[in-house]
Parts: C-alpha cells; sequence; structure tokens
C-alpha cells in the first residue's frame, strides 16, 4: 500500500548521524568527472504577499529588512557552493528559481541575483532558465527585465478559476490580473506554463473538468495539474474541514478520478500530454529542471540553494535549514546551511520516477547494473497490461497511468522501502490521513512540517496483482 506519492527520492534516513555539512563538503571537494546526465540548479526565494492555505513549501509574507538579509545571504551560499571542485566541473542545463514567489523581488534584486547565479556557476548556452511569479507581483517592466536577464520559462500557480475555491484557498489575485498575466508572459516568452489543482474541499468532477478547459483555452503555452496534498496543507485549513467551516473533500478513490478525468479534459481540449502533470503544445517541451533532472535518472544531478532547499548527485542527498531566519545566518557565515545528509546511490531513481515521466529507457537497466534486480519487476507490470516495451522504451499505459504512484513504489529499493515505511508511520502518528476517522477527530499532528521531503498525500487504494518486493 502507497501512503505518499509527492516525494523527493531517495529518502532520508534521519537516525543517520554525521557531521553532514563536513560529509557535502567532502563530496563537493572530490574531483568527479561528469556523468553523461543533466546539470541542474535551484534557487529558493520563500517570500510571498499573502499565504495560500494549502501551499506545503518553505515561505513567508517578509519585509524589505527580512528579504534583504536572506539574499545577501544568499548570494553567498551561491558563491560557497559555486567555488567547490565539484560545482567548477559543470556545466548546468537548467536553473529553476522557486518559491515562495520570487517575483516579489524589485528590479535591483533581480539583477543582482542573476549576476551572481551566472558568477558562481557556469550555464551552457541553451541552458532553460525558469522563473516563478504571481500574478499580483509582475507586470509588463518586470516581465521585460526577466527575458533580459536570460529566463526562457516563466511559470505561475493559478490553481482554480472557480472564485469561490480561491477564496477559500486565500488566492488573492483577481482573474482580471490572471488573465493579464498570460498576455504578458505570452508577450516575453515562448515557454509559459500554469499550475493547477485538482481535489479542493468540495470540489466535484465538473468543476475539476471546468477549471482544467478553462487553464487549456486560456492562452498558455502549458498547464501544469497536480492533485491536492491533504498531508502537507497547512493545520489551520485542516482545522477548517474538520470544523465543517470548509466542506469535506471527495474521498481519496474519487480525487484521484477527478484529477484523471481533469488531465483527460486538457486533451479534449487540444492540449498533448507531456508526461503525468504536464499537458501543451505537442512541440512544448516539459520542464527539463523538473522532468529531466529532479525526476530524471541517476546520472541527472541538481543542487539546491536557499530555505530548504533540496539536493541531489551520486552518492549523496541533502537539505538546507528550512527557518529562513536561521539559513540566513548560516548562509552567511561562508558555512553551507546543511541541516541533513543522506549517503547512498539510488541507482534506481529513473525507474522510480519513471510513472512521472512515462517512459524510461531501457538501456539504463544495464548500464547502471540493475537488470537483475528490476528486470523481474519490469516484466511483471507490462504482463499486467500496465507498462510496454518497444524501441528500446518502457512506456506506461493507459491502466498504468491509473495507479502512477503505486507504480512508484514498485521500483523502491529495499532500503529505500523501509525508509518510506518509517516515514509513513511518522506521518500516521503526527498527521495522520485526511480519509482516517483520526484526522477527521483531529488527533495530534505535526505543525510547520514544511517541504523537506515535499511529503503528499494519503491513498488507501492496493495494487492487486504487485507483489511487496
Amino acid at each position: 500500500m502507497l501512503r505518499f506519492e509527492s516525494f523527493s527520492y531517495p529518502f532520508f534516513d534521519l537516525n543517520y548521524r554525521a557531521d553532514h555539512v563536513g560529509m557535502v563538503s567532502s563530496f563537493l571537494s572530490a574531483d568527479d568527472a561528469p556523468a553523461a546526465g543533466l546539470r541542474a540548479l535551484y534557487v529558493h526565494i520563500p517570500f510571498c504577499d499573502t499565504i495560500c492555505t494549502f501551499c506545503p513549501f518553505v515561505k513567508s509574507v517578509g519585509n524589505a529588512e527580512r528579504i534583504s538579509a536572506y539574499l545577501q545571504a544568499l548570494h553567498v551560499e551561491l558563491r560557497t557552493l559555486g567555488s567547490t571542485r565539484r560545482m567548477a566541473s559543470w556545466e548546468l542545463d537548467a536553473v529553476y528559481i522557486g518559491g515562495g514567489t520570487p517575483s516579489v523581488l524589485d528590479h535591483e534584486q533581480l539583477v543582482a541575483l542573476f549576476a551572481v547565479i551566472r558568477e558562481a556557476f557556469t550555464l551552457k548556452p541553451d541552458a532553460e532558465i525558469s522563473f516563478e511569479f504571481e500574478a499580483k507581483s509582475v507586470d509588463d517592466a518586470k516581465f521585460a527585465l526577466l527575458a533580459q536577464l536570460g529566463v526562457t520559462r516563466v511559470s505561475f500557480g493559478v490553481q482554480s478559476f472557480h472564485p469561490a475555491t480561491r477564496e477559500m484557498v486565500n488566492i488573492t489575485a483577481t482573474l482580471d490580473q490572471v488573465y493579464a498575466a498570460i498576455e504578458g508572459a505570452n508577450k516575453h516568452f515562448t515557454n509559459t506554463n500554469l499550475d493547477m489543482m485538482v481535489g479542493f474541499p468540495g470540489q466535484d468532477f465538473d468543476a475539476a473538468c471546468v477549471d482544467a478547459s478553462l487553464a487549456a483555452r486560456s492562452g498558455i503555452g502549458s498547464v501544469s495539474i497536480y492533485p491536492v496534498d491533504y498531508v502537507m496543507t497547512l493545520p489551520g485549513w485542516q482545522d477548517r474541514i474538520r470544523s465543517g467551516e470548509l466542506p469535506q473533500p471527495a474521498v481519496l478513490d474519487e480525487r484521484s478520478r477527478m484529477f484523471h478525468e481533469a488531465r483527460a479534459q486538457l486533451q479534449r481540449d487540444g492540449m498533448a500530454e507531456q508526461n503525468m502533470y504536464c499537458f501543451g503544445s505537442p512541440d512544448a517541451p516539459p520542464t527539463r529542471y523538473m522532468f529531466s533532472t529532479l525526476y530524471g535518472g541517476y546520472n541527472d544531478e541538481c543542487v539546491g540553494v536557499g530555505a530548504g532547499a533540496y539536493s541531489f548527485i551520486r552518492g549523496l542527498a541533502w537539505y538546507n535549514e528550512a527557518n529562513e531566519r536561521d539559513y540566513a545566518k548560516k548562509a552567511a557565515s561562508g558555512r553551507l546551511p546543511i541541516v541533513c545528509s543522506s549517503p547512498g546511490h539510488a541507482y534506481e531513481k529513473g525507474l522510480v520516477f519513471f510513472p512521472k515521466r512515462l517512459t524510461f529507457t531501457m538501456a539504463d537497466l544495464d548500464g547502471l547494473g540493475l537488470a537483475e534486480v528490476y528486470q523481474p519487476r519490469i516484466d511483471q507490470i507490462v504482463d499486467n497490461g500496465y507498462a510496454t516495451v518497444a524501441d528500446g522504451v518502457l512506456r506506461l499505459t493507459t491502466d498504468g497511468k491509473l495507479i502512477y504512484s503505486e507504480l512508484m513504489a514498485h521500483f523502491f529499493a529495499d532500503h529505500q522501502r523501509r525508509l518510506y515505511l518509517k516515514m509513513c508511520a511518522r506521518l500516521d502518528a503526527q498527521v495522520g490521513g485526511v480519509d482516517a476517522p483520526a484526522w477527521l477527530d483531529g488527533s495530534p499532528r505535526a505543525r510547520h512540517m514544511g517541504a523537506y521531503n515535499a511529503l503528499p498525500t494519503a491513498t488507501g487504494r492496493r495494487l492487486p496483482v504487485l507483489s511487496s518486493s
């Protein structure tokens, strides 16, 4: 049984005790010839004008003093990380500036940030540079500046076009601002995206499909659509559901069907499927950072800077201090602000995320020494109609897409499965699941969970034909 789907991989062993800064520093100072994979940098800007009540990410409403202090520390971390031997050997295929809301930064701050990124890291000439914005904090001048600074892709969260839903989750931009932002983004960029969510409290199939259709017909270049994550939403929003102030969400199986029906609606409205979540023009690539690197294979590596940022290189994963003020103090000192690391080679990472990407290159089985363990697991899902193999590519079928999250768990390494089950038990005790009686009764739960590991929604479904191995 799968409890969560929106995880980073490999999982962190919270029982592992080490000098985490020393561990990461030793890896970064070693000579290492880059493998034939992609390299990406994530930059986290945690500040927002207002806080959406469902959002699980590290964020806060900042003021000028805090934003300035954070950016100074971020510049130091970029230079500290970029000066290491391993990073000096990298050429970045992608840079992703996310949040939070990066567009709250003013023109001077944006110019300085991009200058430090290019000073500290080497970018390939065709590097994808993605920038997240919010409809209230952009205008034509800011879009023009971002284009001048080399941004190639912009994305923003709409989540829903339904006014009552937007009010319920405290999305304060007006729909007029949303459509103006789409028009402005399209004026300056050829690669534009908006994010939508499915499964809000009180949302039904018709409302989800109307939302998807409005997104598809909004004029945006691509649409990314995700299930609402009830484990990671803010506790205050959960309390409002428990108290009856907000309607109960549909049960999990209905929310899953709603998600897949919304995906189908995007395709009915002419958008092509890029991966499990993203739809757009058939010739428009999905974000290189997320679906080719973060959700890529073992040889695809990414490092993150900023509060709560996550990094994965071959042999090691780590994450930063999530508290914005504590992060700023640590990073400003010139010491990497790392609070946790887990060494280990997640060779199977590409298979675990294959259901999100929809394809896997079979040559990697032999190239990474995976065939002995994973060929039988691949054969099992092919035999049961969840995937096909043709021309050296493993491809998810329509039936496989309906259980994509369970198929990710099918490819966990045994030691990662143990960590995953420990994580599930911890969250069961602290948070519970939105469909569980204990959750509805208001059992004790963790506050300030943050997004250290992007833990996601509960599921109650089983794969009837797949073993637990």
